[in-house]
């Protein structure tokens, strides 16, 4: 009897130690733990390779920083890169933690540049937010990977100082680089108590391809082929990015 009661406090002993240092390990390591969260939430969801390259995150602020967001182009496209972003900025509301959801006041993409590309009249944009789609509809089903993760509550994801690059085949490798609008959406996660990542990359997805939609009614097609002794295109991009 005191041996089997020696074995069982032992086993709880040991339970609670690998519990606590779950927990430590993870405060210590919430940098390395919020990188790998991006790479391979990102990369689930874009069918692409996606990397950043530092993450910093102050447990006691909710001040983050990542920086080198790269988000790789769909398999034949010319450029190496769809979507590069130097610095994504992190506020999260320490007021706002809990087990549920975790508030968070801003997220800042800054200084995005963007690739928009056609190539056979396939976009690269929209073929990103095919695959961002139909890895949220898989939230729906039990055990997906999509359907699990921390919830989050979102004040605004803002998208500021950014430029776009434009480049098509029947450019015939001219390309032309216009700035993008500043875009903004607001309460994501808010009227269901909380947004699952695969809700939230599907956001910021589909705030990139609205301010890259902006942005590509001032591309004067004519005008660009004329200025190189190129065929006119018949190409009218805004509705190609609202499919």
């Amino acid at each position: 009897m005191r041996r089997t009661f020696i074995l069982s406090s032992l086993a709880i002993t040991a339970a609670i130690v690998l519990v606590f240092a779950s927990v430590t390990f993870v405060l210590f390591n919430i940098d390395a733990v919020v990188k790998e969260t991006i790479e391979s939430d990102g990369s689930s969801a874009y069918k692409v390779p996606v990397t950043i390259a530092d993450a910093k995150v102050s447990l006691k602020t909710g001040e983050g920083q990542i920086t080198g967001l790269r988000i790789a182009n769909p398999p034949g496209f010319g450029a190496l890169s769809a979507i590069n972003i130097p610095f994504v900025v992190l506020e999260v509301d320490t007021e706002r933690v809990a087990a549920k959801a975790i508030g968070v006041r801003r997220v800042v993409l800054e200084q995005p540049k963007i690739v928009l590309e056609i190539r056979e009249g396939m976009v690269n944009l929209v073929r990103l937010r095919e695959s961002v789609r139909a890895w949220v509809n898989r939230f729906k089903i039990s055990g997906e990977d999509a359907s699990s993760g921390q919830m989050f509550i979102i004040d605004q994801i803002l998208l500021q100082n950014g430029t776009m690059v434009f480049r098509a085949d029947f450019l015939y490798g001219l390309e032309t680089e216009i700035s993008l609008p500043d875009t903004r959406i607001t309460d994501i996660g808010a009227e269901t108590n909380g947004a699952l990542p695969a809700v939230i990359i599907e956001a910021i997805t589909d705030l990139i391809i609205t301010a890259v939609e902006r942005a590509s009614r001032r591309i004067d097609l004519k005008a660009l082929a004329e200025k190189n002794e190129i065929p006119v295109p018949s190409v009218n991009i805004s509705a190609l990015l609202k499919k």
